[in-house]
């Protein structure tokens, strides 16, 4: 009898566990939290975080190679009218709409990585989107900003430097746009200047730019150099020198979002 008690004993032991947890030493994964029901969600550290998850940013690689030729109004009503479809300016071994469009495909890249929705205007050489189309396509995706990409040229080959056009008051009555253009252009340009060294041209106000004058989300243009300055138009060429603008672009819109 004494046999059979001890042998249920042993039994009701281990079906019971008697009680007790078998515990490790079991360190949780860097940047995940243990939450009731046993499983895991992730979080990201401070230091993961970048200002930019979920932004809608718009690129505007500007120019193209285009196939039609006609006008739009620069806004809406206005009556005033410039061409839909414009060549830009060239370096020695590239056009303006090549050094744009390099330049804007590091962007999204980087961008992404950092957790904006990007999307662009165009991704090849060939477009057939006009400026008023440009515009209306960031309104549409309601993007937190739109970013115009685009280099400088002149007549005076000494001229060199960095500038940020931002939208004028003549057409557009936002003044929330207008004010946040204004601090965007400011951030991205003082960050350019910091990571390249180039010449700082200051802000451009401007109110004869179409794609401008549509747009119903805070919108910039970055004339990132001149391609007619042969030593800048060098610089430009390099794939470290576009990273560098890239980059600087980049921390312009971290400090404008935080």
């Amino acid at each position: 009898m004494r046999k059979v008690f001890i042998c249920t004993l042993c039994t009701v032991i281990l079906l019971t566990g008697c009680g007790f947890s078998v515990t490790t030493d079991k360190t949780e994964p860097v940047g995940r939290t243990k939450v009731h029901n046993d499983t895991e969600t992730t979080e990201k550290t401070p230091e993961e975080i970048t200002g930019l998850e979920n932004k809608v940013i718009v690129i505007d690689a500007g120019h193209c190679i285009f196939s039609q030729s006609r006008q739009e109004e620069i806004a809406p009503g206005s009556g005033v009218t410039k061409p839909a479809f414009v060549s830009g300016t060239s370096g020695a071994n590239q056009t303006e709409e090549q050094l744009n469009l390099s330049v804007a495909l590091r962007l999204q890249a980087v961008l992404e990585k950092m957790g904006a929705k990007v999307y662009m205007t165009r991704t090849t050489h060939e477009s057939d989107m006009s400026n008023i189309d440009r515009a209306q396509f960031a309104n549409e995706l309601n993007a937190d900003i739109s970013v115009k990409i685009h280099a400088d040229g002149s007549g005076n080959t000494s001229i060199s430097g960095v500038s940020v056009l931002v939208p004028g008051t003549k057409y557009i009555r936002d003044n929330a746009l207008i004010d946040k253009s204004r601090k965007a252009g400011e951030f991205v340009l003082n960050e350019i200047v910091s990571a390249t060294g180039a010449n700082n041209r200051g802000i451009s106000v401007r109110d004869d730019m179409t794609g401008f004058n549509w747009s119903t989300v805070p919108v910039i243009l970055v004339e990132m150099g001149f391609m007619t300055n042969p030593q800048e138009d060098k610089l430009m060429e390099t794939s470290e020198y576009q990273d560098k603008i890239v980059m600087g672009i980049v921390n312009g819109l971290k400090m404008y979002f935080e």
